[in-house]
């Protein structure tokens, strides 16, 4: 007999993001029903709140767009898939 272990979220799994400083590790962790595109787009272009590091994101740029857009995708999306007859579940990497 084998075993597999399958690690899987779905979109009401997702209770916030964490959005995290590479250099200094300081972080902050929005609740998804608080996300909002300005709120996202300020902790994106602004750089750390800490340590002045930059992002690495610029205005304007088809980078930013993606990640701004999937950043407030989450929130709309735990939305569309509530009460519906469909499970969307994401495979994650399962600890060992």
């Amino acid at each position: 007999m084998t075993f597999e272990k399958r690690c899987l979220i779905e979109p009401s799994d997702f209770i916030s993001v964490q959005y995290e400083c590479e250099k200094c590790h300081a972080a902050i962790l929005v609740p998804i029903e608080k996300l909002d595109p300005e709120q996202v787009a300020s902790f994106v272009l602004a750089g750390c709140r800490f340590c002045q590091t930059p992002s690495g994101f610029q205005p304007g740029t088809q980078e930013t767009k993606v990640f701004l857009d999937f950043s407030v995708s989450l929130k709309r999306l735990i939305e569309l898939v509530n009460g519906r007859n469909l499970r969307m579940r994401l495979s994650i990497k399962c600890a060992d």
